[in-house]
This record gives structure tokens, C-alpha cells and sequence, in this order.
């Protein structure tokens, strides 16, 4: 969801906007739009799972409802375009733009595509990729690689409001710790036994995730179930993180040159997409990755005290990450979504008059942007999607 706003504030700054979102009922993604001001479709959504569970039998029906469902919004919005982000809830989406003749674009966070992703990848004309390395998984199909949508406002953190939120000393590395919403409870648990020695050297700034422990805070230890607004000010504090390896947190830690300790969500938990993605990093030399299953409380001690003392580490981890070729994703995409409206005269559903879903958003208006692709590719993602 957060890179979806990304996209949709680089709308915003390139001319203004009207924005939709398809989602799920009754979830963060809902939460997270209507916080953000926009209108939000519910559609029925069924979990695709790669495992036989008994729930996979109720939500094999919520698919075609979702599907119905999704027609209907879509002939209600006559979008010009489907920007799908992945996940579950895109693929009655997808599969409905399909049907009424909609162009779809994808964007895949992670470096292997999940399930979702290979069945709507078909229906794509345009596919965007977080890692060069994924490239594999897509011959023959019209790709970019811009990494993962990061939001411009985290970039715009403030020392001094995030030592003011915190109460934490200028004079001590801060430690910024997420534990995420999902798969939270084994790493914080390991911080939590940690902390008596950890708090010796080092602040911990702990976004445990909803979890529902009471942890006790002091001068050095503070947690939160979720940060928003007040996020950017404790990234500028941040001296390093340690955390899971989703996309998204990945490629904010990336963007702000932070250095990284993950410690991924084992395949016994996932799908491996975690482990992958770190291991990436990790070639590259912008986190160091830890084993779950394998770790004990005293090595995340120990390589958090590391990373705490030896300054030269984090500073060749940043000098690593400024090399990145990743940057300004969300930009790349929403200019290249506007290029293609200004662009492409023909009788397809690119027009001056521009409406887009996204996983899904819509956003209509005049727009004003530089060429990012050219005429004959816009020509090509219309016709391929149709």
C-alpha cells in the first residue's frame, strides 16, 4: 500500500489528481487509503496459498465474487489503466480489466514473483521490477527495473523532532528496530533478552508491530506498535536498523543510506521472498543478514554491538548503498504513467483526459510532464494489455 502512495504524491506533484482504490474489506490497505483521503472500493478477496489449509476451500469462492465485484467498479470508473501492486486482492482485479479490454500494469516488490503476480503477469503490458535480478522470471515480457517505490516524505526526516519525540541523547547511536506487523513476535523477542546489555551502548527505538505486550521503556528504550507521520524524524536519528527484509522497509533503509542487520522470515513462515530479497542485499553489500533459525540472542547481541562500535562498518555499508542504481522509483512511474496519457494519440485507452487503478488507483486530469517513454512504447503496452 505505502508504495502505491508513493506513486500517488509523485501524481500529485506533477499536476494533481483524482485518485480510487480497490482493496479488501476491513484492512490496513482501507485504513491507510481513506487516511489518506482516498475513495476506497471493498471487493471480496480469497488467499492463494501454495499449501492445502481448509480455508482454501471457502476462499476459492471469494475469488469470482471478487471478480463480479471488481467488473462492476471497473464499468462504474472506466479506468484507462490497472496498476496492479501484487498480492491476493490484484487478481480479480486484474483478471476483471482483462475482460473489459482495461490495459494493466504491474509492479512486483519482491525478486521472485509470488503467486499472484504469475497469474496476472499474462494480462500485463507493462511489468516494473524492484531487482535487476528478477529479470529472469520475466523473458519476453516488457520490463523495467526501478526498484520499490519509496515515499518522498520519509526522505525528510528531522534530527531535532526525533530526538525531541524520542527523549533519546545525541550522544548515544540509536538502534532502530522493526519488528513489522506480521512475524514480529521471534525477533522481538530476542531484542527483548538482548536489551539489559544491548542499552549499555546503544538506544533502541523498537516498532514492535501489534503484538499485545506491555514492554517497559527507559532513557534508551522506547517502543511503538506503528509509527506513520513521526517515522521520517526516527529515520533521521537512526544510526542503523535491524529488521525483516520486505520490500518496503528494505528499499526506505536503501533510499536513506541506513546501514542494515535483517534478519529475514524463515521459509517455514513464508515463501522464501524474504530470504532472497536479503540475500541480494547482502551481495551487494548493503545489510548484513542473519539466519533465524539458526540464531541465538548472543550473535543478534553480538552483531548489533558490532555495527554499535565500528563506525568504518556502517560507513563502507552507506558508501555501498549510494552506489545503488535504485532511486526515485515512485518518480519513473508516475511520469512514465503520465508520459504515455500525454504521448499516445491513437484509438486506445490513452488519452489527454488520464484515469488510473492502482492494486488498484485511478487518478484523471490535464497533466504536465517531461517524455519518459516513447510513443511507439506506449502504443505497445496498449495494445499488448488489450
Amino acid at each position: 500500500m505505502l508504495p502505491n502512495i508513493a506513486i500517488i504524491d509523485e501524481i500529485s506533484k506533477l499536476g494533481g489528481a483524482e485518485v480510487f482504490y480497490i482493496g479488501s474489506k476491513k484492512s490496513s490497505e482501507q485504513d491507510i487509503a481513506e487516511g489518506a483521503g482516498l475513495p476506497f472500493y471493498e471487493i471480496s478477496t480469497g488467499k492463494l496459498r501454495r499449501y492445502f489449509d481448509l480455508k482454501n476451500f471457502v476462499d476459492f469462492l471469494k475469488v469470482p465474487l471478487g471478480f463480479f465485484q471488481a467488473v462492476g467498479i471497473l464499468r462504474k470508473l472506466k479506468p484507462n489503466l490497472v496498476f496492479s501492486k501484487g498480492g491476493y486482492v490484484a487478481v480479480p482485479v486484474v483478471l476483471a480489466a482483462r475482460l473489459l479490454g482495461i490495459p494493466v500494469w504491474i509492479h512486483e516488490a519482491d525478486l521472485t514473483p509470488g503467486l499472484a503476480t504469475k497469474i496476472c503477469v499474462p494480462f500485463a503490458g507493462k511489468i516494473w521490477l524492484s531487482f535487476e535480478e528478477s529479470r529472469r522470471f520475466y523473458k519476453g515480457r516488457n520490463v523495467e527495473v526501478v526498484g520499490n517505490p519509496v515515499r518522498s516524505s520519509i526522505l525528510k526526516g528531522d534530527k531535532k523532532r526525533g530526538y525531541k519525540f524520542t527523549g533519546f541523547s545525541e550522544k548515544m547511536p540509536v538502534c532502530l528496530v522493526i519488528g513489522g506487523s506480521t512475524g514480529a513476535q521471534s525477533l522481538n523477542k530476542l531484542i527483548l533478552k538482548n536489551l539489559p546489555e544491548l542499552l549499555k551502548k546503544v538506544q533502541v527505538l523498537h516498532i514492535t508491530g501489534r503484538i499485545g505486550e506491555k514492554f517497559t521503556e527507559n532513557a534508551h528504550y522506547k517502543h511503538f506498535e506503528f509509527l506513520d507521520k513521526e517515522l521520517a524524524d526516527c529515520y533521521a536519528i537512526t544510526d542503523f536498523i535491524v529488521g525483516r527484509a520486505g520490500s518496503g522497509s528494505l528499499f526506505e533503509g536503501l533510499a536513506l543510506k541506513k546501514p542494515m542487520i535483517l534478519v529475514p522470515l524463515p521459509r517455514s513462515a513464508s515463501r522464501g521472498d524474504q530470504i532472497e530479497n536479503a540475500e541480494i542485499f547482502e551481495k551487494h553489500g548493503w545489510a548484513a543478514v542473519l539466519n533465524q533459525e539458526t540464531l541465538s540472542p548472543e550473535q543478534l547481541l553480538e552483531a548489533i554491538l558490532k555495527f554499535a562500535d565500528d563506525k568504518k562498518l556502517c560507513d563502507h555499508m552507506s558508501a555501498n548503498q549510494k552506489k545503488s542504481p535504485y532511486a526515485k522509483a515512485a518518480k519513473k512511474i508516475a511520469e512514465a504513467i503520465l508520459s504515455c496519457s500525454l504521448s499516445y494519440k491513437g484509438g486506445g485507452p490513452f488519452n489527454n483526459l488520464y484515469r488510473f487503478i492502482s492494486g488498484s488507483v485511478r487518478w484523471g486530469g490535464e497533466t504536465k510532464v517531461s517524455m519518459a517513454m516513447s510513443h511507439s512504447e506506449c502504443e505497445h503496452l496498449s495494445s499488448s494489455a488489450l
